[in-house]
């Protein structure tokens, strides 16, 4: 093994300059979907001042989703490894390593003049880390440029050429293997620094949920149900049919009674609101571990009757007015006088059998669906993973059916 101090700087210099490379590698802005830099130029922070304008988040350079600075600590980590090798040969291994070197070296150049003019009159952005790595490569080209060794005559002996050959080529493997478990790893971070942020943002968390109950719901398998002689608000056959399990005493589907009218008007015909009962009573509804609603049946059936006569709307409106507590028949029998319904024949319609039977088929539909609690709400046959949500797993449902 030759001591050759040209080959020595030259390893310092490529050296330094895989450290800056890396250094670089690190700092590069990455989105928590993995892309570099792909959210990077999303982010706009105004300063607030008056008159200001808002500062866009510095664009990272990628080739195929990979931080040229990255490619640089691997080309750099190859250069200074095929040196390293070649101190441990002859003095004409040397010299020959070091010409290879040289041309690796000068393609490295030729690529990173390219980048500096993408830099200078596309980014517009020249940063130190960048110009300070290319610095170190021109000079590693220039000590390696002039021949290292008093004697050109010496002859590389063929089988310890084939060894720094393939030496260089593992090396090489190793540092582009080494370069791409760091940027996953990377990556890796900055997806738990970003669910981190969300987490303790209310504002990111709730949009973070929303998306994450669009995934599930699309994700679901599609339920259909029998909707003749349903009740229904909103458009007679909207292209997006919302199917809502309803239990007259549950205090959500009071909430959303509260606001369905309103955001059925803004849908423009869009949306179809079918209903269907889920009394969370056990005396229809024997799954229950514990009579949630007592007397939820009797409003259920109040409503099967109401449907029939053509009174339905009226009847929901004055069920989720008055919201009486355990009701039985006499407080169902006031509801369907107070909107206009006839007292003897709405009370057999109520206590007949059949309209038992139509409160027992919609419960039976819920547990096909497994529809639990009240409000379960169905957007073209697939379930909301929260009430919510609805609005956003609408306005998903209409991208994708492109409305």
């Amino acid at each position: 093994m030759l001591s050759n101090p040209r080959l020595v700087a030259a390893i310092v210099l490529m050296a330094l300059g895989a450290g800056l490379s890396a250094r670089r590698w690190v700092q590069e802005p990455r989105s928590s979907g993995g892309t570099v830099g792909a959210g990077a130029a999303a982010l706009c922070t105004a300063t607030g001042e008056p008159g200001t304008r808002c500062e866009l988040a510095r664009r990272a350079s990628a080739i195929a989703g990979v931080p040229i600075a990255a490619l640089g600590v691997a080309f750099s980590g190859a250069v200074v490894a095929l040196l390293l090798l070649a101190l441990l040969g002859s003095a004409a291994l040397q010299r020959q390593a070091a010409a290879l070197a040289f041309r690796v070296v000068a393609v490295g150049i030729v690529a990173e003049v390219v980048l500096l003019g993408v830099q200078l009159f596309v980014q517009h952005d020249v940063c130190g880390l960048c110009l300070a790595a290319y610095g170190t490569t021109f000079l590693t080209a220039a000590l390696l440029f002039r021949p290292l060794g008093s004697d050109s005559g010496l002859l590389v002996d063929p089988a310890e050429r084939r060894m720094l050959l393939g030496g260089w080529a593992v090396a090489t493997v190793v540092a582009l293997v080494a370069v791409t478990t760091g940027e996953l790893w990377l990556r890796q971070q900055a997806r738990a620094q970003d669910l981190q942020a969300t987490l303790d943002s209310p504002a990111k968390r709730d949009a973070y949920d929303a998306d994450q109950a669009v995934v599930k719901f699309q994700a679901g398998p599609v339920v259909t149900f029998d909707l003749t002689g349903a009740p229904r608000l909103g458009a007679a056959d909207g292209p997006i049919v919302v199917v809502e399990f309803v239990d007259y005493l549950c205090p959500f589907c009071k909430q959303l009674y509260g606001g369905l009218d309103e955001y059925l008007t803004q849908q423009n015909g869009r949306v179809s609101w079918y209903f269907k009962n889920l009394p969370l009573d056990t005396e229809r509804n024997p799954t229950l571990p514990e009579n949630y609603h007592p007397g939820a049946c009797w409003l259920a059936r109040g409503a099967v009757c109401a449907q029939g006569a053509g009174k339905w709307v009226e009847y929901y409106r004055a069920a989720f007015t008055a919201q009486p507590e355990n009701p039985g028949p006499p407080e169902v029998l006031r509801l369907g006088t107070q909107v206009g319904l006839e007292r003897s024949s709405f009370e057999r319609c109520i206590r007949a059998p059949a309209t038992n039977a139509v409160v027992a088929a919609d419960v039976a539909e819920s547990i096909r669906a497994k529809a639990q609690g009240t409000p379960t709400l169905f957007i073209n046959g697939r379930r909301a993973p929260l009430w919510t949500y609805i609005e956003r797993l609408v306005t998903a449902e209409r991208e994708r059916l492109k409305l």
